[in-house]
Formats: structure tokens, sequence, C-alpha cells
């Protein structure tokens, strides 16, 4: 038991390490169905999940488990309760606006209370594959399948579990925090914005037409506003991951500042920022308000 405290003590201080994360914790249910020589009968049990997501990072996502099997039966009809504590690392695609497919590796400990046969609390490694459904940004399904191998006989257990997700939490990140305080005469002129809304087509960072006037506007400003300088805020819609909507979010707002400077802005008088998915000004849920949330904001500041 104290392994188990221990291992959840160290990813607790993983957890807290960065806050540029969103949180998740899922409810589960699973079956376990043990190899034969085990002696063991299958069993279910409840469990809980807290995952840590990645906003710029080659994993998606953290995730520490925990499950109890009580009043598990030997072949013999003696009884053995099993609790498994693991780690596992996240790696997925996002399949059209609501699938989440992932696979997963990592590894953990498992304490009987009752060893007989070949079983033996120690360590064990996993991998597997799951998916998710998300219902709203912050509520998802979960199916997951996950081979566990442990370490002393390489005896197999084949885990099966369904969750509900609830995320939570997220912030900005640190780029993004520093700028904010590089800026503090902009609050009191944030009612001077032009909106380039509605102009990006899903996953692109292609101006059409249309957009030439309103960066023209930009411009214009700026060159009757010599003390005025912009901030180009980009924005997109929640289809896809975090990390891949926070570097979209930025190349829109580059897109934008480059437009700028061929019309004459100075480089110096552009900042450019990326929101993600963060900020959306519309509801996700439907294709015109995914549309109106693809977007860049021109805000205006006083030059220091």
């Amino acid at each position: 038991m104290k392994k188990i405290f221990l291992c959840l003590g160290l990813a607790s201080a993983l957890f807290a390490a960065d806050n540029s994360v969103k949180f998740e914790l899922t409810p589960t249910f699973s079956f376990n169905k043990f190899e034969g020589n085990l002696d063991l009968d299958d069993r279910a049990a409840p469990g809980v999940r807290l995952g840590y997501h990645f906003d710029d990072f080659w994993l998606d996502q953290l995730e520490l488990g925990l499950e109890h099997y009580s009043n598990v039966k030997y072949s013999n009809t003696d009884r053995t309760n099993l609790t498994k504590v693991f780690l596992s690392a996240i790696k997925g695609i996002d399949v059209g606006e609501s699938f989440y497919f992932y696979g997963l590796a990592g590894g953990g400990y498992e304490r009987f209370s009752n060893e007989q046969f070949d079983n033996e609390s120690g360590g064990f490694g996993h991998y597997g594959a799951g998916m998710k459904y998300k219902l709203t940004d912050s509520l998802a399904l979960r199916l997951e399948t996950r081979d566990q191998i442990n370490f002393h006989e390489a005896n197999h257990n084949w885990v099966t579990t369904f969750g509900v997700s609830f995320g939570f939490g997220g912030s900005k990140n640190s780029s993004t925090m520093n700028t904010q305080k590089s800026s503090p005469e902009e609050t009191s002129l944030e009612g001077k914005t032009i909106s380039l809304e509605g102009h990006f087509d899903f996953d692109k960072t292609t101006i059409n037409p249309a957009f030439e006037s309103k960066i023209q506007n930009i411009a214009k400003v700026l060159e009757e506003n010599e003390k005025y300088n912009t901030i180009l805020e980009g924005h997109t819609d929640n289809t896809g991951s975090r990390a891949y909507n926070q570097k979209l979010s930025e190349r829109r707002a580059q897109r934008v500042a480059n437009e700028l400077m061929k019309f004459g802005v100075d480089k110096k008088r552009i900042e450019v920022r990326g929101y993600g998915q963060d900020r959306p000004r519309s509801s996700n849920d439907t294709k015109e308000g995914r549309a109106d949330n693809r977007r860049v904001e021109a805000r205006f500041f006083l030059a220091q």
C-alpha cells in the first residue's frame, strides 16, 4: 500500500509542475479477464482516472489510474482483494468533430491481499488502445482495452474499461501570459477592435479576397494613428486537439501580420498571439458557430 501512495504522490507532483494543461477526471468501470493459469475468476471493478493534457508536447496526455477488485475468487474457493495503480502515456488522433482514437503505454503496481498460485504483488507494464466520444467540450464517453503483463512471471490480464470523462481547468500558455503583461495600456482601448471573423475555412490559414479590405482597414488605422500598435489574436473552433488548435491560431494571426506588412505596417508595431479554442465567441455545436470562431481580432494599444 505504501508503494501505491508513493505512485500517487509522484504523479500529483508531476501534474502540479506545469500549468499549461487541462485536467480530466474519469470514473470508470473495468472488467479484468485473468490468464487461465492464475486460477482467478474474472472480475469487474470500479476505478478512477486523473488525466493531464499537454498543450505543446509530443504526448497528448499522462493519466494516473486506480482500480480496486474486491473479493476475487480463487479456484480453491479462497478470495483476495486486488488493487492496481498505474500511469499511462496517451497519444491519439481526432477523427471528425466527436471521435478521438488513441494508443497508450505505461506501467504500475498491483497488490494482492491474499497471494496464491502465481499471483504476487508487484509491478507490471501495459499497452492498449481506446476511443473517446465527445458529448460537449468538457464531457466525453470513453471505451478502452489494454493488455497488462506482470513483471515476475509475464502473466497477462486483459482489461476492458468504460468511463465518463469530465474536463476541467486549463490555462493560457506561458508565452501568452507574458505578452499580456507587456501591454498595460490596452485595457483602456479594448473597444477599439476590428474582427476578421468567419473568413478562415476549416483547418486553413488562407486569406480570401473578402479578407483583404478588412486588413487594409487595420493598416489604415495604424497609418493614421502612429502612436498605436496592434495585437493580432488568432482563434479556432474546437475541432481537433488543443495542441494543434493552439498552433493553428498562431499561424492564422501570423498570416494576417504578414499581410499587414505588405501594406506597409512596420513589423515592430505588430504583436501576434494565439488562443486556440479557449476563447470561443459562438457555440461550437453548430456549423455557423464554428465558422464564427475561426477568426482573427486586431486590437489596438498605445505604443510604449
